[in-house]
């Protein structure tokens, strides 16, 4: 355990040490490194894709280069862009507007 926190110091050094952001658009997708927080990030990670296939208040089935996952819509959180190291591909407009509507059903439930 030691170790990998260790090797995450070296490697969060390096990445918020980035001068180049990418420019991001919306509907597109990263992989990203994930680990403590970087830049302006406030205790995130970003929204999270799975492989595991569920649809339900927190999950959204997509398709993304072919393949079915699931966004974990729980997860959304504050993401630095230094994070971000290869674009995956894009989310369909369907996809992204799906996701959107759910979003907002999520935090106008947990509102009122």
């Amino acid at each position: 355990m030691l170790k990998q926190f260790l090797n995450w110091i070296h490697v969060k050094i390096k990445i918020d040490k980035r001068e180049k952001r990418p420019v991001i658009h919306i509907g597109e997708v990263y992989w990203c490194v994930a680990g403590e927080n970087i830049g302006d990030e406030e205790n995130g990670k970003g929204i999270f894709l799975t492989t595991s296939l569920k649809n339900n208040t927190y999950y959204q089935k997509i398709k993304l280069q072919g393949f079915e996952r699931s966004v974990i819509i729980s997860q959304l959180r504050l993401l630095d862009s230094k994070r971000l190291y290869e674009k995956i591909g894009n989310l369909s407009k369907e996809d992204f507007e799906i996701i959107k509507k759910r979003i907002i059903e999520i935090i106008r439930d947990s509102i009122f």
